[in-house]
C-alpha cells in the first residue's frame, strides 16, 4: 500500500497546486543546455493491411499542426518541434486512414518511437517508446508532466543536476522505468518546488553528490504507480549523500518491492524540521 501525506503535506500541495493553476502552463527554463525541441526518431514497424511507406505522420497542439513528414521505404521518420504543452497529437494519414494518439512530451529530448497500425479495427500500438532527456530545471511556477507508463524515461545530466525545481515550480514524471544518471545532484528542490516520480518498474537514481537534497518548503517523492509491475527504488550518491533533507521539507520513498539508499556520507542526512520517510529502505552509509 502506497503512504499518505501528512497534514502539512497535504496544504502544501494544494498551495502549489492553487498556484500553478492561476498561472497556467508556462515555458520551462530547462538545464540541458539546449533549445527546449523534442525531437522523434520513429519508425513504423507495421501496417497491418497496408504499407509502411509514404505514410504522412504529424504533430498537433490544440488542432495546429507543429511539424510534419512522411516516412520513407523502411517506415522511418523524424519530427523536430518546440512543445507549448506537456502533450501532443501523433497523427498517422495514410491513403485510406487517419489515426492519432495523444503523447506526453518534455523539452530538451529525444524519442524513440516504435509504432504499429491497424487500420480496422482502428488502433495505434507503441513497441517500444523511450525519452532520452536533458536535465529538466523548472522555476517560477513551471509545470512539466510526463505521463505515460508505455514509455522508459531517462535523463542524462551531464554533471549538472538530473532535475532542479524551485519557486512554486514542479517536475512530474510517470513511466515504465525512471532513470537519472551522470547528475551533479540527482535532484536539487527548493523553494516551494515539487517533485514526484513514480513508476511501474525500477527508478534508479545515481549522483556524485547528493542523490536528493531538498530545502525550505520542498516534497521530493519516489514511489510505484497505483498499479506497479515491479518496482524497485535505488538512489545512490557517489561522494556526499543518498537523501540530504534540510528546512521544513519532506522526503518519501514508496516502492513496491526493494529499495535502497546508498551514500558516501550518509545514507540520511537530516536537519531542521524535515521530514525524511524510507520505511521499507535499506539505508546504507559510507
Amino acid at each position: 500500500m502506497g503512504k499518505f501525506l501528512n497534514k502539512s503535506s497535504f496544504l502544501l500541495i494544494l498551495l502549489l497546486a492553487v498556484a500553478w493553476a492561476s498561472s497556467g502552463l508556462s515555458g520551462c527554463d530547462n538545464g540541458g543546455g539546449g533549445n527546449n525541441r523534442t525531437r522523434i526518431n520513429g519508425i513504423v514497424e507495421e501496417v497491418i493491411d497496408g504499407p509502411v511507406s509514404d505514410i504522412r505522420v504529424s504533430i498537433f497542439e490544440n488542432n495546429n499542426r507543429r511539424a510534419s513528414t512522411r516516412t520513407n521505404q523502411s517506415g522511418e521518420f523524424n519530427l523536430k518541434f518546440k512543445p507549448n504543452f506537456n502533450t501532443v497529437r501523433i497523427e498517422f494519414q495514410g491513403d485510406d486512414y487517419t489515426l492519432s494518439r495523444i503523447i506526453s512530451v518534455t523539452p530538451d529530448s529525444e524519442v524513440d518511437l516504435d509504432v504499429i497500425i491497424q487500420i480496422s479495427p482502428a488502433q495505434i500500438t507503441f513497441t517500444n517508446w523511450t525519452v532520452y532527456q536533458d536535465s529538466l530545471r523548472a522555476n517560477s511556477f513551471d509545470d512539466i508532466q510526463f505521463n505515460s507508463t508505455e514509455a522508459d524515461f531517462n535523463i542524462d545530466g551531464r554533471n549538472s543536476d538530473c532535475i532542479s525545481v524551485k519557486g512554486d515550480s514542479r517536475i512530474e514524471i510517470t513511466a515504465r522505468s525512471i532513470s537519472l544518471i551522470n547528475c551533479k545532484n540527482g535532484i536539487n528542490a527548493e523553494s516551494f518546488g515539487l517533485v514526484i516520480l513514480e513508476a511501474d518498474e525500477d527508478i534508479s537514481l545515481n549522483a556524485n553528490r547528493d542523490g536528493i537534497k531538498t530545502r525550505d518548503n520542498t516534497i521530493v517523492r519516489l514511489a510505484m504507480t497505483g498499479s506497479p509491475l515491479d518496482n524497485n527504488i535505488f538512489v545512490t550518491s557517489l561522494r556526499e549523500n543518498g537523501i540530504r533533507a534540510s528546512g521544513s521539507s519532506e522526503v518519501i520513498i514508496d516502492p513496491q518491492n526493494n529499495c535502497t539508499i546508498t551514500g558516501d556520507k550518509n545514507a540520511v542526512n537530516q536537519s531542521g524540521t524535515s521530514t525524511v520517510d524510507t520505511d521499507g529502505c535499506t539505508l546504507v552509509d559510507g
